[in-house]
């Protein structure tokens, strides 16, 4: 980073012209190790249906979940379109999708639906493990596979409701601030999931203690993945990962700030700032991909630019 640093001093610009621009070139050389790093990027959509639908706290049917996993595949999703528009490659995960995902191009974990976490822990201590163990298996593919950033997303019916009482959990904040209305729940719609996240919170609230325990009992099966985090739910992911390896925080990047109120907790709970703030909402890894293109503009320009001795042009004399 510091060689990084030293590199955009010496560029054809008055110092810190470009921004954050500047900043993520900088920070992807830090990941990277590398003083003028290249964007290899690979975005990682994991999907997972959560017993808690039945408490309709989502607009839409649980069945959606499938047939968003299986339109991601045909390449007409809308991270699809943007991974391709970016240049990123993207990976699927059924993580626990209740439909199946026969004929789908993606990674089984062999983990079924989270269940209601209004009413019982999501999660066993053995789909924890499953999950996280595999996320860490993507990442070290990825890895080997010369990705140098990796997106996290997400598809599923009423993911934002585990995702809301994991940022509860994670912040200290009471579920009040946080619930928002999702894929677009109306008033009463948002007044149901508030009451549901705080029964869940209040059924769980002795044994949810620390990210594992949290994720077990009002998480679900995409939690896990992710360096660019997208809007609420793989954010809340790198919350649980960032308690359980604090280490992992430089590393992140907020794609973009998402209009669910939980979202802008978590991000002031990490310390990120987005790259974008579009008003996206839609998930599937969508802000982060988006966020991939400013990325590749950081890039380009760390690397492209001439030096002042380069272009032979006078440098500031201050």
């Amino acid at each position: 980073m510091a060689a990084a640093r030293a590199r955009q001093a010496q560029l054809v610009k008055p110092p810190g012209s470009l921004g954050r621009l500047e900043d993520l070139a900088v920070w992807l050389a830090g990941v990277t190790g590398s003083e003028r790093p290249t964007l290899h990027a690979r975005v990682v959509v994991a999907a997972a249906d959560h017993g808690v639908a039945a408490q309709g706290v989502s607009a839409y049917p649980q069945a959606v979940t499938a047939q968003m996993l299986a339109t991601f595949a045909s390449g007409r999703g809308a991270v699809s379109t943007l991974a391709g528009a970016v240049g990123a490659e993207l990976v699927l995960v059924d993580a626990g999708v209740a439909g199946g995902s026969q004929g789908i191009d993606c990674v089984r974990l062999g983990i079924g639906p989270s269940r209601d976490l209004s009413l019982e822990p999501a999660l066993t201590v053995g789909e924890v493990a499953l999950a996280v163990d595999a996320g860490r298996d993507l990442a070290a593919r990825a890895a080997a596979d010369g990705i140098t950033v990796l997106a996290g997303g997400e598809m599923g019916i009423a993911n934002t409701t585990p995702a809301t009482c994991l940022a509860a959990v994670l912040t200290g904040r009471a579920v009040a601030d946080l619930v928002g209305a999702g894929t677009g729940l109306d008033d009463a719609g948002i007044a149901r999931k508030r009451a549901v996240c705080e029964r869940a919170l209040e059924l769980h609230a002795d044994a949810a203690r620390g990210p594992l325990h949290a994720l077990r009992r009002v998480g679900g099966g995409e939690h896990g993945l992710g360096y660019v985090c997208d809007g609420l739910i793989a954010t809340a992911a790198a919350a649980v990962a960032a308690g359980i390896e604090p280490d992992l925080r430089p590393r992140l990047l907020a794609g973009h700030r998402s209009p669910e109120p939980a979202h802008g907790v978590l991000l002031d709970h990490l310390g990120l700032e987005p790259v974008l703030d579009l008003g996206l909402r839609l998930g599937e890894g969508s802000g982060a991909t988006a966020a991939l293109a400013v990325l590749r503009l950081a890039l380009a320009t760390h690397d492209g630019m001439a030096t002042f001795a380069e272009a032979g042009v006078s440098g500031s004399s201050r």
